[in-house]
């Protein structure tokens, strides 16, 4: 089994390599004879392999180049990846989803990991299918990077199934939205709340936005640093009817510096505290079940979609490059029966003679 071993009488770590058909004793780094020492040592032999271009090839000729390899080795890297390439919100994400995993099996040998650990670890955390989905994809993507950046030849658990999530049909009546903002004690979150409803954003984006981010001029919030952004070359327009713009202004003249929306101890708001705050809100409210921040961004795209406005310009508001996104996850008309009807009966009402050529009726 390929490992780590220190050597006293040069206070460092070494491993024996296979170089040109020839084993050959490399030294990795000075460090203690301990545990902290042993790591650093694991993670320079890992980059150190990489470097030399140990791919899948030389992991099929020679298996025990990787069979140190733990779990915690592919995760600890992914994460650093993540911090390094991704907004701070999607790596802050990832190490919430992923850390208790690698509490649970960091240690564990990588060609040991089987789907029976991912099964333990979803069952310890009590996730919902959703979560469940969402937590089994990042844990799939940070050893599928392993497989790209050649550090490992495969990925252990790429067999291993995510369940359905479940589907979100909920959007807010306006009933609902005085409800909300008439049980809300503190300004600070009612103004979040308000953004949320007046711009259809994601609740991330509210929290990230700051007055340099703002064009008054343009009405316009123009986010650099955001969740496609990788993916598109592009910064974020949010567009602000005259209430948003009207919002951000007010901000903006209390808050030159940092972000626009802060808490009522004048802090950003995170993720968990607005999951938190209308986790209160159900709790106090029963009939608001199932309403969460993101059921404003769906609320926000079928209102536009009930009210005549094209779906490509509904997918523009809401960030995206084209409809399917839009009618995958926030287009929710099934539930507006009334629209529905409305539209049912204007699709089945017959044409006058003329209209249906085009002309007008012959005398």
């Amino acid at each position: 089994m390929q490992k780590v071993w220190y050597r006293k009488s040069k206070n460092a770590w070494f491993a024996t390599i296979l170089d040109g058909g020839q084993q050959k004793q490399l030294r990795l780094v000075s460090a203690p004879n301990d545990k902290h020492g042993k790591k650093l040592a694991e993670d320079h032999l890992l980059k150190e392999l990489s470097d030399r271009g140990y791919s899948q090839q030389h992991a099929t000729e020679e298996p025990s180049i990787q069979s140190w390899l733990t779990v915690g080795h592919v995760i600890r890297g992914f994460l650093k990846h993540s911090r390094e390439e991704h907004s701070a919100e999607t790596a802050g994400w990832h190490a919430t989803l992923l850390t208790p995993f690698l509490g649970t099996w960091g240690t564990l040998r990588l060609a040991r990991l089987r789907k029976k650990h991912v099964k333990a670890w979803i069952k310890a955390k009590g996730y919902n299918p959703t979560s469940a989905a969402k937590a089994i994809g990042v844990l799939k993507r940070a050893f599928n990077w392993g497989v790209e950046e050649e550090h490992i030849a495969r990925n252990p658990i790429a067999h291993v199934r995510k369940p359905r999530p479940l589907t979100r049909d909920r959007t807010l009546t306006n009933e609902e939205r005085t409800l909300i903002l008439s049980s809300i004690r503190d300004n600070a979150f009612r103004e979040f709340v308000k953004a949320l409803t007046l711009t259809g954003c994601r609740p991330g984006e509210v929290a990230r936005v700051t007055a340099t981010d703002v064009d008054l001029e343009r009405g316009l919030w123009i986010l650099k640093n955001h969740k496609t952004a990788k993916k598109t070359g592009k910064p974020r327009l949010i567009y602000l009817c005259p209430d948003a713009l009207g919002l951000t202004r007010s901000l903006m003249a209390e808050h030159s510096d940092g972000p626009l929306f802060l808490n009522s101890r004048r802090k950003p708001w995170t993720r968990n505290a607005v999951r938190i705050r209308f986790r209160n809100l159900r709790q106090r409210h029963p009939e608001l079940h199932g309403i969460v921040a993101y059921t404003y961004r769906s609320s926000f795209a079928t209102d536009a979609l009930e009210g005549g406005v094209p779906d490509a310009t509904v997918a523009a508001l809401l960030g995206h490059t084209n409809t399917a996104t839009l009618h995958k996850h926030y287009a929710r008309l099934s539930g507006r029966l009334a629209h529905l009807k409305d539209a049912a009966a204007r699709a089945t009402q017959k044409p006058a003679a003329g209209d249906a050529l085009g002309g007008t009726p012959a005398e």
